[in-house]
Parts: structure tokens; C-alpha cells; sequence
């Protein structure tokens, strides 16, 4: 991080109770750590490759989400799992698919915390991909709706696994100045997996509408009247996914933690063994003495245990892992996400699978900035401005439902909000992931991002449920007002309202965004020491960026040799 200059932070140079110097303290971060981004980049040559194969398993969430909003507006698919003459599936129906996803999301995330945390970051990914080979199986398979809600269930186990694994991992053989990037490039292929999806359901639709299996089967001929071939998504990608996770190295604080110091030197020198500086013992040291550290914490506060994430300043930290991902549910990411096409498809355009594929294009775009930014700006600021902006645009999609969104004109502006909602909500949404990872202690790394992520997915279940009943449900078929929801919320909606139900209720959308505002403290280019040392004196959450860390400057004297190690 860059130097910086806290004078009465500079004074407290001695440790309560002996007077020694703060600077004798163990090491806690390294002198590469204050290397430029683009520096980094050029050195940890390595890692970065190792970060972004392993990032790419995250195209297999993306593929699994779109594929599962999409296929659902397939004339084929439509055709197999409703009532004859049906022309859009009820809403029901999605609801359920999508509700029992978001289920497995948080059941595969608080089941999985147990294998990772035990037996390490690598044995956890073969747990996912034999969930994902599950999944895609029974998915080529489906001939009834319940056959696709099995499917839904384990896709949801295995892309929730995915989603509190690898980028835990990512912020674990990432250099702390990195860790934005890599992070976020999980989001990245998580688009990519997206837009491959949408692709494939826009060219089926508009080459051979009733084929819905193409983007799940290969070229597999069955013994029955029904023969499918085209290309392998899913398989080549959950294929391509199971190859990568074999070839990844262990995460070396995992093995720290684990005490196996000589496998951890070993990982290192594969990773970083050729950067210019780079000392694998004192990396090692760096790592040993973070966990000595908050292991000593957590027996002094008498912390320890199953529950210990859920005690003293580890809750304030679980709470700050998971609100930014809470968040992009109260903003409308159902919409945008996992029901766009079903939402256009709903307000008549013409063309819902071109238009998610715009939505998927909006997203590689803004993740290519977020990407390259959320290092040099900042966490917070990327996540709480795009927040509020998402905020605005939902709001703007209720207005529009208000009047004649058939028409060009207000169908055009319709979908530059999604657009705009799209856009602004899919980089804080990524950031959200860099705060369930980097936030928590290292000792409970797994288990706080784990349960953080975990409450988000509570909040997806409701609106994964409810959202297509609200676009084209019994009682409400609100279609475009749904937008209306994330800007005013009320405990009552589900009891069906009027078109005006938004004047009367807060805006959860722009509560949860003010709450944001309030919480999540700025961690860029922060190591996990320092982290750690920021929430044990209770430093303002919105102060973090401007606190000069005994870490930091125990760092800094030994790099101008004023320490004696």
C-alpha cells in the first residue's frame, strides 16, 4: 500500500505494558506488498495464470444461472415441461426451479465449509465438481418439471460450493496487492459462462426453438425416439473445470494453518519462486505469524469453537463478508439476473433472448473496469456508488411499467435501464465476493464467508420464489412494475397490491445501499494481519483507509533496517 503519513499513529511506537518497540513484532507484510499494480503484474507472471484457470470454473455458475432463466422461454422446453398449449410457463413453476437453486446454493455453501476448512481448498473443488457432474446429468435427462427442480437442486449445491471456495482461494494465492483483480476475474468468467448460455438459447431460438437440450448434450444418441446434437457447454465446461482443479495447487495459508510448512515452501516456489525478491521463508513467516496471532486473539477473548464467527468483533466481520451480496438482492439482481429473459419475454419484446445477450455483453464490460479499477479505487467506493445507481434504475423501470412499455420508444428506454442496472450492479455485486474472502480472519476464513454468503442466498431463495410470481403471477402479474419492489418494499406484497404500491413503503433498495455506506470499510492492498489488527482496536469502518497499522510500520522499519530480526 501506499506509504502514508499519520502522525499521531507514528507516535505509538511502543506495545502497552514493557515499552517495546511496536517494530519488533513479528512480520506481517512483506516489502513486495508495496509494489505498484502494474509492477505486480509483471512479476507475479506465475500466480496470476494459476488465478485466472482457476477463475475460469466460475463460467460453469454463470452458464448454470442463465441457463436456468433462459430455457425457460424455450419453445421446446416450454413444449416438454408444461401443459399442452402453453405459451409461458406459470410462474409457479419458475418460482420453484428457481427458489430449490437458491436452496442448494446455501445448503451446498454450509455443508461444503466443513470439507474446506478440513481437508483444504483442493479436495473442496472435487466435491464440486462431482456436484456439477450430478447436476448436468439429471439436467440431460429431464423429461417433467420435478426432474428439472432435482436438477435445479444440485446445480444450486454446486455453484453455491464454487461461489464461497474459489474466491476464498483466489485471495489465498493472490500477492495483497492483486487481490482485487483476481478476485473479481471469478466475476469475469461468471459473465463469460453467461453470455455463453444466452448465445446458445439465441441462436437455438432462432435456428430450432423447440431444442433446449443442445446447450446441455453433445453429440449422444439415445435409445429412443429423441436425438440431440450440437455442441457441449456444459459437459466441456464442467469437463475443462474437473481438469483445472486437478492441476491447482493447495493454498498455502491452509497449509500454514495446517502446520505443514514444507508443502507450503513447496506451493510457493511453483507460484512465485521466480519473482525478483520474493522470499518463500519469510512469506512463511509472514503466514505463521498472522494465525499465531489470531489464534492467541481468540483464546484471550475466548472465541474458539463452531460459533466462534458469530462472536464479538468475528460477527461485526461476518456481517461486513455478506452485506454486499445481501445487498444486490434488495436492488433487483433476480430481475436483471436469473429472470431477464422471462422478464422481457413478460413485458412483449419481441426478441428476449437478444436482449439478455445485450445484458451479457453490459456485464463483460463492466467487469473488464471493475477489473482494472477495484484495486486503484478502491473496494468501497465500487460498491456503494453502483449500488445507489442500480437503486435509481430499478426505480426507473417501475415508472416506465406505468405507462405503454410496447411501444419502440419506452420498450428502447426500457431496456437501457436494465442496461444501466445491469451494468452498475454487476461490478459491486463481484467486489461483494472480494469482501466475503478478504474480511474475515484467517482462521475462519472458510466458515465466515461460508455463512456470509450463505445469508445472501436466504434472501435469494424469497426472491427467487416470488419474482416471476410478481412479473406474471395469479395474483399480481405486475410484469415491468416489479421494479417498483426494489425501490419500495413492504412484508404485505405478497398479498397481491396495486399498481401504486410503491408510494407506500421504505425503499429497501436505498436502505441496504445507506447501510453499505455505513459499514463496509475500505481493505484494498490491506494483508490479513493488518486486517486483523484494524478490527481488534475498533477502528471506524469508514476510517480504515486512513490508519497507519502497527503492521505497516513494523514492515516499514525492517525495510530501512532499523530492526534487528
Amino acid at each position: 500500500m501506499d506509504e502514508k503519513v499519520e502522525t499521531e499513529r507514528v507516535e505509538e511506537t511502543t506495545t502497552a505494558g514493557n515499552n517495546e518497540p511496536a517494530k519488533s513484532q513479528p512480520l506481517m507484510r512483506s516489502g513486495l506488498d508495496n509494489l505498484s499494480i502494474w509492477e505486480s503484474l509483471r512479476r507475479y507472471k506465475v500466480v496470476t495464470m494459476i488465478a485466472m484457470a482457476a477463475a475460469f470454473s466460475a463460467s460453469l455458475d454463470g452458464y448454470q444461472i442463465n441457463l436456468n432463466g433462459g430455457v425457460v422461454s424455450n419453445k421446446g422446453f416450454i413444449q416438454q415441461m408444461a401443459k399442452p398449449g402453453t405459451l409461458i410457463i406459470d410462474g409457479k413453476y419458475i418460482s420453484a426451479w428457481g427458489g430449490i437453486q437458491s436452496a442448494g446454493q446455501t445448503v451446498g455453501q454450509i455443508l461444503l465449509q466443513y470439507v474446506t476448512d478440513g481437508y483444504g481448498r483442493k479436495i473442496a473443488l472435487y466435491v464440486i465438481f462431482l456436484t456439477f457432474v450430478i447436476s448436468v446429468m439429471i439436467e440431460s435427462f429431464a423429461t417433467h418439471w420435478d426432474h428439472w427442480l432435482v436438477a435445479k437442486l444440485f446445480s444450486g449445491m454446486g455453484v453455491g460450493m464454487l461461489q464461497s471456495t474459489m474466491p476464498l482461494y483466489l485471495a489465498e494465492i493472490s500477492p495483497t496487492q492483486l487481490k482485487g483483480f483476481l478476485i473479481n476475474a471469478y466475476s469475469f468468467w461468471f459473465v463469460i459462462g453467461q453470455l455463453f448460455a444466452s448465445v446458445a438459447l439465441n441462436r437455438l431460438n432462432a435456428s430450432d426453438p423447440y431444442n433446449f437440450r443442445t446447450p446441455i448434450y453433445t453429440q449422444v444418441r439415445l435409445p429412443s425416439k429423441l436425438t440431440w446434437t450440437g455442441l457441449t457447454m456444459q459437459w466441456a465446461m464442467v469437463g475443462i473445470a474437473g481438469m483445472i482443479f486437478i492441476a491447482l495447487p493447495e493454498s498455502p495459508w491452509w497449509l500454514v494453518g495446517k502446520d505443514r510448512h514444507e508443502n507450503a515452501g513447496r506451493v510457493l516456489r511453483v507460484c512465485n519462486g521466480n519473482v525478483q525478491g520474493y522470499d518463500v521463508q519469510e512469506q512463511i513467516g509472514i503466514m505463521t505469524a498472522t494465525i499465531a496471532e489470531e489464534r492467541h486473539v481468540a483464546a484471550r477473548n475466548s472465541q474458539q469453537g463452531m460459533w466462534a464467527v458469530f462472536q464479538g468483533r468475528n460477527f461485526i466481520r461476518f456481517i461486513i463478508a455478506g452485506w454486499p451480496k445481501i445487498t444486490q438482492q434488495f436492488v433487483g439482481l433476480s430481475v436483471f439476473n436469473t429472470y431477464a429473459t422471462y422478464f422481457f419475454q413478460y413485458a412483449g419484446n419481441s426478441d428476449p433472448f437478444l436482449v439478455t445477450l445485450i445484458l451479457s455483453c453490459v456485464q463483460i464490460i463492466s467487469m473488464i473496469v471493475t477489473c482494472t479499477l477495484t484495486d486503484q479505487l478502491g473496494r468501497r467506493p465500487l460498491t456503494v456508488y453502483p449500488y445507489g445507481v442500480t437503486v435509481l434504475s430499478v426505480l426507473a423501470l417501475g415508472i416506465v411499467g406505468c405507462f405503454d412499455y410496447t411501444t419502440s420508444s419506452l420498450s428502447s428506454l426500457l431496456i437501457f435501464f436494465a442496461c444501466l442496472a445491469t451494468f452498475s450492479t454487476t461490478g459491486a455485486s463481484a467486489i461483494g465476493y472480494a469482501y466475503a474472502a478478504e474480511i474475515p480472519s484467517q482462521r475462519l476464513r472458510a466458515q465466515t464467508a461460508a455463512f456470509s454468503l450463505a445469508s445472501s442466498n436466504m434472501v435469494a431463495i424469497m426472491f427467487s420464489f416470488c419474482t416471476p410470481l410478481m412479473i406474471n403471477g395469479g395474483s399480481t402479474k405486475w410484469g415491468v412494475k416489479t421494479g417498483f419492489l426494489y425501490a419500495h418494499f413492504s412484508p404485505w406484497w405478497v398479498e397481491g397490491m396495486d399498481a401504486d404500491f410503491g408510494s407506500s413503503f421504505a425503499a429497501t433498495g436505498a436502505i441496504s445501499v445507506l447501510v453499505a455506506w455505513f459499514i463496509l470499510p475500505e481493505v484494498t492492498r490491506r494483508t490479513p494481519g493488518e486486517i486483523d489488527e484494524l478490527f481488534e482496536k475498533r477502528v471506524n469502518l469508514r476510517k480504515f483507509d486512513e490508519y497507519v497499522t502497527d503492521v505497516q510500520i513494523n514492515a516499514t522499519g525492517r525495510e530501512k533496517g532499523d530492526v534487528v530480526a
